[in-house]
């Protein structure tokens, strides 16, 4: 079994969409030994491009499942949701599932694992840092919550509340 943390966003209808992204990653992830654990929701800026806020949050559950077959299943959420696949990088977003780490593997391929965009936006180190605190970042081997700290960029972003359906084997992290 291997931990697998995810960043989720959206932008477009982004209510909609982080609610339906959290129900596909629980529906296709999370049992009654091992639940989809949730962070709490934060609105940002866009980054990259002009655009509508974004709703982001950090999902994490343990799973059997290789790298490979968690990529092809993030990329059919995706789809299934809207996500044009072939739209330009910083664009709009109906929903978009990254997989930020896999345990503490080191890739290139099929996924740059960890993701390099989890030590420079706030929008996934901070809902990190407060899911998974103590969890060491596995090429700096710094906690997330020292990143936190020090982060020193200046990308705002603030928690919101944002109610999910009850979902058996859910956790939602909100007691920050």
């Amino acid at each position: 079994m291997s931990w697998v943390w995810f960043g989720i966003g959206s932008n477009r209808d982004r209510e909609h969409y982080i609610k339906a992204g959290v129900r596909a990653l629980h529906d296709a992830f999370a049992s009654k030994q091992h639940p989809l654990f949730v962070s709490r929701v934060f609105e940002s800026d866009s980054v990259g491009f002009a655009g509508s806020r974004f709703y982001n949050l950090v999902a994490c559950v343990e799973t059997d499942r290789s790298i490979e077959a968690i990529q092809a299943t993030c990329k059919a959420i995706e789809k299934a949701h809207g996500h044009d696949g072939s739209a330009a990088r910083f664009s709009p977003r109906t929903l978009d599932i990254d997989m930020l780490m896999f345990d503490a593997v080191i890739s290139d391929a099929p996924v740059q694992l960890p993701r390099a965009e989890i030590l420079t936006n706030a929008f996934v180190l901070w809902p990190l840092a407060e899911l998974s605190p103590t969890l060491r970042h596995p090429v700096t081997n710094k906690t997330f919550t020292e990143h936190w700290s020090n982060y020193s960029g200046e990308q705002k972003l603030e928690p919101i509340f944002l109610a999910f359906d009850p979902l058996p084997h859910l956790v939602i992290d909100d007691s920050n």
